[in-house]
């Protein structure tokens, strides 16, 4: 039997994809499980043991109407016994209609539901994005929710030796950048946590992150810091970011990626909704604080957040002592 799975679009979801892709597996060892995803994020489903083979498809293949046609008869080629997507989008129920899929399994979202043949009625309550995939599944082990990312012991060793070029001891990956502005970590806010040490600290983002990477390395004259944005394609940074000390993380695709890999990475919440997109990973912790900063104005009691201009390098350590630990 095949099984194809329509990824969610984002880095991130595409991580919290991971536990539904592995209890299909589970329910179906002797299927042949592909992914239909975005070339972005085809990366993260690289030497995945669960996955059988990954379909990805640049962004012009899915624009518009007669791309996303031809995309969907294409598809018929793969032969799909049931076809699952993972978004709430039209398009993908489209694309799986065409593939003429005999099994079409998503939610009732954007009335879709004429396209789809296993419809399935959305959560009425907000629940964890991760959980929200695996709903989609009749029975799987609620025990088991962590993505987790895997490395064959070949791109482990690659990601090594590419690390020791770049710096002389296991660095401190940064990760402040998001698709969203408002849960971007500013500059000064970072300064204030790294400045007067002597680690060496790694800024993993996108090529479109370069410039803003720059400018925290000029704001930060005396802090050994360097940036990756844009130099490596995304599974080329995972194999260097697996070899980094910690993360330290905003609310990011590469922060889902850290805590799948199992590195400690401690996520700075403030604009999004920890409860339905906090990374999950056996060494990941969350810090929520007030987005945006209100000032003197601000009635916080700081029972669930934290004010972000009053963390404090040292409670970043304790906290990051503790991840490390575990």
């Amino acid at each position: 039997m095949k099984i194809g799975i329509f990824s969610p679009n984002w880095i991130g979801d595409a991580v919290l994809a991971l536990p539904f892709i592995q209890f299909i597996k589970q329910q179906n060892s002797s299927s042949k499980i592909i992914i239909i995803c975005k070339d972005w994020v085809s990366g993260i489903f690289e030497n995945n043991p669960y996955v059988s083979e990954v379909v990805s498809f640049n962004n012009r293949k899915l624009n518009g109407f007669w791309n996303t046609y031809k995309t969907g008869r294409e598809l018929r080629l793969k032969n799909l016994d049931i076809f699952y997507t993972l978004t709430d989008s039209l398009r993908s129920a489209f694309i799986l209609r065409l593939s003429s899929a005999q099994l079409r399994i998503g939610y009732d979202t954007q009335m879709r539901s004429f396209l789809l043949n296993g419809v399935k009625p959305k959560p009425i309550r907000p629940i964890h994005r991760s959980r929200k995939y695996l709903d989609l599944i009749s029975s799987y082990d609620s025990s088991i929710i962590l993505p987790r990312i895997n490395l064959l012991d070949e791109e482990v060793e690659w990601g090594e030796k590419e690390l020791a070029k770049i710096c002389d001891t296991k660095a401190v990956a940064l990760l402040p950048f998001s698709i969203a502005p408002n849960r971007t970590l500013d500059r000064m806010t970072l300064k204030n946590w790294i400045h007067n040490t002597n680690r060496q600290y790694i800024i993993f983002g996108s090529n479109a992150d370069a410039s803003k990477a720059n400018q925290i390395i000029d704001f930060c004259k005396g802090t050994s810091i360097t940036s990756l944005c844009g130099k490596y394609s995304l599974r080329d940074s995972i194999k260097i970011l697996s070899r980094c000390k910690y993360a330290l993380a905003t609310d990011s695709g590469l922060g889902h990626i850290a805590a799948a890999l199992g590195l400690p990475t401690l996520s700075f919440f403030g604009a999004g909704n920890s409860q339905i997109t906090a990374p999950k990973g056996k060494n990941a912790d969350l810090i929520e604080h007030c987005s945006p900063c209100r000032g003197p104005k601000c009635k916080n009691n700081r029972k669930t957040r934290y004010c972000l201009n009053e963390i404090s390098s040292s409670f970043i350590d304790s906290r990051v002592k503790n991840i490390t630990k575990s």
